[in-house]
């Protein structure tokens, strides 16, 4: 960025806070809110009146996701609750905010109150730094799960969207025998073409018993009770795909499949890298609108 910006960073996990710190670092004027339990460095101030921080800033930086629950901020460094729409009341005609995973009634929201309302989520050089992030994840816990190595598993992934493409990549890169699944024509040609083994995301049954860990993607209901019937004992189950997920967790537990739901992957795993991500795509989305040139 050309111009210094006056940032607040409102919100989120590690990544929101690193992400602060890189925005500080490159000379930016950042106030962080409710990250209160995060110890920032000395060119992070923290705020606590929302309304005051408001009149001061350029630039409004939400979480990722947005919300843990309905109207209700992801704030899991903060030590208090915060309403989404009650911050929303309290943005300025013209105030610039980017955040992720935004819903459409946040966009119609923001369309009649005249905020510009950006999500990185949309982003493409996001999505796939992001997706990095949480395909290396994912095998950081399946290799601490498993009592085998990924060399030679019987891997499934399920959907190959970025974060399946990338991690059917980093698992055949490791020697592991690669499913995966799609429901697309055009994602299974490409499958074939990287030399996984295809399946149809819609017809899973009768195959499941022959996995040594699966690792779903889609954020839908995949992994059905009957579906888990067929997996084998000692599978492990990884699940990445965002609320309401994609398996019957009530299920898998009584049928004693071992489950990890691991949400906000990236965060967790890889919090500079993906504050890193966040900063990179910010800029580009101000420079676009000719914000801080």
């Amino acid at each position: 960025m050309e111009q210094q910006l006056k940032f607040a960073v409102v919100g989120g996990d590690m990544r929101s806070a690193n992400l602060a710190g890189l925005l500080a670092s490159d000379g930016h004027s950042v106030r962080a809110y409710a990250l209160e339990k995060y110890n920032f460095a000395e060119n992070v101030t923290k705020a606590f009146d929302f309304a005051e921080l408001m009149k001061r800033v350029d630039c409004v930086i939400l979480p990722l996701p947005i919300q843990s629950d309905p109207d209700v901020l992801n704030a899991p460094l903060s030590l208090n609750s915060y309403s989404v729409n009650e911050i929303f009341n309290l943005f300025h005609i013209g105030q610039t905010v980017i955040a992720g995973k935004v819903g459409n009634s946040l966009f119609e929201r923001a369309g009649h109150n005249g905020i510009l309302l950006f999500d990185y989520l949309e982003r493409e050089e996001f999505t796939v730094a992001n997706s990095v992030a949480c395909a290396e994840g994912a095998i950081q816990l399946a290799m601490e799960e498993l009592p085998i190595t990924l060399h030679n598993a019987n891997c499934l992934v399920i959907g190959f969207g970025h974060i399946g493409k990338l991690l059917s990549h980093y698992l055949a890169g490791l020697g592991a025998n690669v499913t995966a699944s799609a429901r697309k024509y055009g994602d299974l040609a490409w499958i074939r073409a990287y030399g996984y083994n295809p399946a149809n995301t819609g017809s899973l049954s009768g195959m499941l018993g022959s996995f040594d860990v699966i690792f779903n993607t889609v954020p839908s209901r995949i992994l059905t009770a009957e579906l888990l019937e067929e997996v084998r004992e000692n599978c492990l189950v990884i699940d990445l795909a965002s609320k309401p997920g994609g398996i019957d967790f009530n299920a898998a537990k009584r049928l004693g499949v071992k489950v990890i739901w691991a949400l906000s992957l990236p965060g967790k795993v890889a919090p500079v890298t993906a504050g890193i991500a966040m900063r990179d795509t910010i800029y580009n989305i101000l420079s676009e609108w000719g914000v801080g040139k």
